[in-house]
C-alpha cells in the first residue's frame, strides 16, 4: 500500500467498511492518534478490535479510521 497523506485518507469514503479476517493486525485511529490492535470480529457494519497497548476493545465503524498492517506471512 502506498503512503497516503492525512488529507487523502480523510477524502476517502467512510463506507463500505472492508471486512477483515479474525486475528489480522490493524491500526485504528483514535483521538490520541493511531493504536495497533488485532481484529476480533468484522462485518459490513464495523470491526471489533482489541488494542493490546491500551488493554481495551473498540468498535470501528468508519473505513477511514482503520488500516490493515502488512503481514509477515506474505514474504
Amino acid at each position: 500500500m502506498s503512503a497516503q497523506t492525512e488529507q487523502q485518507r480523510l477524502e476517502m469514503p467512510a463506507h463500505p467498511m472492508p471486512v477483515f479476517r479474525r486475528n489480522q493486525d490493524v491500526k485504528v485511529f483514535m483521538g490520541a492518534g493511531w493504536a495497533q490492535g488485532t481484529v476480533n470480529q468484522s462485518d459490513r457494519g464495523g470491526c471489533t478490535v482489541y488494542l493490546s497497548q491500551l488493554r481495551k476493545t473498540t468498535r470501528v465503524r468508519d473505513a477511514r479510521n482503520i488500516l490493515l498492517l502488512p503481514s509477515t506471512q506474505d514474504c
